[in-house]
């Protein structure tokens, strides 16, 4: 895949990869490629032939044997992080020192904490955790449908993502390195719950059924409390069988995501809306949404913000917002009783 394969506006964002990682080369790297507003300039690792191998498979001009290398290039504007979860808050902060603005997998950080070391960039470089689902147009219409207020106060709200990761290597089975299922894939359904009720939850309670082998959440069961009797519940896990939902029930309506994380590859997503006041009259009637690359509408809205075109929703402190209620959860797994979450 040619680097020079789209045409690109006239100032794309000159972009470096932090790292040779599988969602980089699966899903960054030609998402930006796609993006008429990116160019990736850089590629990084700390094995010089990896870097140099992806290089050229990408056809990316610059690979450096040291993300240290890469973060003094002068050239490079933006950098994408992809790194174990342990090491992001680090990266990011590194990255920021050196003038860059980041896109940071989720988690940003392992605790608010950490998240809060964020405070101290300038708020002239953009930061965000990378939730490429927030940039889908499926969730933007969901939403907009609860904000109409046509389906009546929004009830309840349930989450439902898990897969089989069946490779005990993985660091995602690393406590140290911020394994388990809460932080690979609760992150998003924690963001999902915040996103459609627009405010942070009251308090949490959560449940997890650890690895007996690592000591990791291989399957985590949680209420988000969001006062005025609202809640979301999520269930979220890496040793079950591949699943993606989010349906919300308002007063008068049910509103179904049935592939809210993962839409299928080259077909449209399909948000369905059931108004019927019976069950055994229910006819949810769908409404297809266009077919895009979720990962591709991310690098761009991330770029058209470093040049100035649109104002970004999310940055540091709904990334701090976040890592609040994941704290919350973690703790309240480990008190078994609901937890407040901090302001």
């Amino acid at each position: 895949m040619s680097n020079q394969s789209v045409k690109k506006v006239n100032n794309p964002v000159r972009w470096g990869i932090i790292s040779t990682a599988n969602i980089a080369c699966a899903k960054l790297i030609p998402a930006m490629l796609a993006s008429e507003y990116c160019e990736v300039k850089a590629i990084a690792s700390r094995s010089p032939e990896k870097a140099r191998e992806k290089a050229t498979q990408f056809g990316i001009e610059k690979a450096y044997g040291s993300y240290e290398e890469l973060l003094g290039d002068p050239e490079i504007e933006a950098v994408y992080v992809p790194l174990p979860n342990d090491q992001h808050i680090d990266m990011v902060m590194m990255a920021a020192a050196h003038g860059k603005h980041v896109l940071c997998e989720k988690p940003i950080a392992l605790n608010a904490n950490e998240a809060l070391r964020l405070r101290d960039i300038p708020q002239s470089q953009l930061v965000a955790e990378a939730f490429m689902v927030r940039h889908h147009p499926q969730f933007d219409t969901l939403r907009q449908h609860l904000r109409s207020g046509e389906h009546g106060k929004l009830q309840t709200v349930q989450i439902l993502l898990s897969f089989m990761l069946d490779n005990p290597g993985d660091f995602r089975f690393d406590s140290k390195k911020g394994g388990g299922a809460l932080f690979d894939l609760g992150c998003y359904t924690v963001m999902t719950a915040r996103y459609l009720l627009g405010r942070e939850p009251e308090r949490v309670f959560c449940s997890m059924a650890r690895s007996a082998d690592n000591g990791t959440d291989e399957t985590t069961h949680a209420i988000l409390d969001f006062g005025q009797g609202q809640q979301a519940t999520l269930t979220v896990g890496l040793k079950m069988a591949a699943s993606q939902r989010v349906q919300v029930v308002c007063e008068k309506s049910l509103l179904d995501l049935s592939a809210p994380y993962v839409p299928g590859k080259g077909s449209p997503a399909t948000l369905w809306i059931d108004s019927h006041a019976g069950l055994d009259d229910a006819a949810p009637q769908p409404r297809v949404l266009p077919v895009v690359e979720q990962y591709q509408c991310e690098a761009t809205n991330f770029s058209r913000a470093v040049r100035g075109e649109i104002v970004p929703e999310f940055g540091v402190e709904d990334a701090i917002c976040q890592m609040r209620v994941m704290d919350a959860l973690f703790a309240s797994a480990e008190s078994g009783q609901w937890q407040e979450v901090a302001k």
